[in-house]
């Protein structure tokens, strides 16, 4: 189902608010504050069932290390700030990190191509795509390399059977496009450089150093102790989700962490603990600038606010988000992570940032919810044109499943919203309106009309 646009409301819309938008006043004392952040974080909880832990930092204070929900749905196991979650693409700030750390040491070349590193990459475009591209994602090459979930294979063998095969979608470095390709080759350039396998390399010269713990590399399905299961919306109703894409080693999203240890991961690269101080500044600096404005380091995104400029990073998987936010120059932190994929985090993040900058936030309404007990004779599946859901709706399937979840209505995986005539929307849009006439659903986005039929 299409997000119409919850990332929509994305961090970059939010806090391009500017600091003009904060109140003169002084902010408030940190009791104040710590009451006003976990009011936001749990009403996320109320209305998203966010379920994770959240940690915000101000000033250099912890000023709130909250979990909620459930860890583990199965045997009713609450979350907690020593669980470990999937943090999916945010692990590619420590593979960045890792690549420098080489760079330091002669290993390797920034502006070298990669064809120098990887003796199994024949693809012609082999010596025109450089290290700092693949960490720019400005190199050209696709998103994805079509590694399937089930796959457990070696970078090496990444490289051979699929990335081989891959063609670019443009110039290298004329602009920016997000690719786990790119992160699937820095992995392996970290392999052949320090004559380790990339979790080794991670575990030994990160994780060991900065007495990260509660951080680590997937290996294959091994178990991970304390890990929170990753739950998402399926037509049956809750189901479990893999906790990485693929069972393959996966630079660019298989690693998992909390958010103490991603805290501690941000204050030694500020520190120099990992890195250099010139090393460190080339993370941080603007490299390249996206179409949609951000501006982009080694590993992170830049995003300006006001006079500052604020360092993210995010990941997403099946059942799982992530993302934390560093403001250096006033000491503050957020991190979230949660193993339920249908929070929106990012407005959740949003809301915090706010709080710890004394300007006005919105809360969610729970009241505003389409209730369980409101639609139960409407609830089931619903057929309707393939080639009109697929066009409109970005769906695969033609059948639209209409179910009750903790008491809550979803659309697919869409959480529902109730209008004064009792039509139902998407919570974070108008874009979308959904009706009912006999045993037929009657979905309405932008002047456009679907109607679908219930089955029996």
């Amino acid at each position: 189902m299409v997000r119409v646009f919850a990332a929509a409301i994305s961090i970059c819309m939010l806090l391009t608010l500017g600091s003009a938008a904060a109140k003169a006043e002084q902010p408030p004392e940190q009791t104040a504050t710590a009451a006003k952040l976990a009011e936001v974080a749990q009403a996320y909880a109320d209305v998203y069932g966010f379920s994770g832990t959240v940690k915000v930092v101000k000033q250099g204070q912890e000023v709130l290390l909250a979990s909620y929900g459930l860890a583990n749905r199965e045997f009713g196991i609450s979350n907690r700030a020593d669980v470990r979650f999937s943090i999916n693409s945010m692990s590619k700030t420590f593979t960045a990190a890792a690549v420098l750390q080489l760079t330091e040491q002669g290993k390797l070349k920034l502006h070298t191509p990669v064809a120098a590193y990887i003796p199994e990459l024949s693809a012609d475009w082999a010596n025109k795509v450089t290290l700092h591209h693949l960490l720019t994602h400005s190199s050209g090459l696709p998103r994805e390399s079509g590694i399937q979930p089930h796959q457990n294979l070696t970078l090496s063998q990444q490289i051979t059977q699929l990335v081989n095969n891959q063609t670019l979608l443009f110039e290298p470095g004329s602009r920016y496009e997000y690719s786990n390709i790119g992160i699937i080759l820095l992995g392996r350039i970290i392999e052949t450089a320090s004559k380790q396998d990339f979790a080794s390399y991670i575990t030994e010269h990160i994780l060991k150093p900065l007495k990260l713990s509660n951080t680590g590399v997937y290996l294959a399905e091994k178990v991970v102790e304390r890990q929170a299961t990753p739950y998402r919306i399926s037509p049956e109703g809750v189901a479990t989700a893999a906790r990485s894409k693929h069972l393959g080693v996966n630079p660019g999203g298989g690693m998992y962490s909390n958010v103490n240890d991603l805290y501690q991961f941000v204050l030694a690269l500020e520190q120099h603990k990992l890195l250099s101080a010139e090393t460190t500044r080339q993370i941080f600096q603007q490299q390249l600038t996206s179409a949609e404005g951000d501006s982009h380091g080694y590993g992170w995104t830049l995003k300006p606010f006001g006079d500052r400029m604020l360092y993210f990073a995010a990941g997403s998987g099946f059942g799982t988000k992530s993302v934390m936010l560093r403001s250096a120059s006033q000491d503050d932190f957020i991190a979230i992570t949660a193993n339920w994929g249908n929070t929106p985090v990012l407005q959740l993040m949003a809301g915090l940032f706010f709080v710890l900058n004394d300007m006005d936030y919105t809360l969610p309404d729970k009241r505003s919810l389409a209730s369980e007990s409101q639609f139960t004779p409407r609830l089931g599946r619903y057929s309707f044109v393939a080639d009109e859901v697929q066009k409109h709706l970005m769906m695969q399937s033609n059948i639209v499943t209409l179910q009750a979840i903790d008491g809550k209505v979803f659309m697919n995986d869409e959480l529902m919203a109730v209008r004064p005539d009792n039509t139902l929307r998407l919570t974070y849009t108008d874009e979308v309106s959904i009706g009912f006439a006999g045993n037929n659903m009657i979905i309405s986005i932008n002047g456009n009309t679907l109607r679908g039929e219930k089955l029996p």
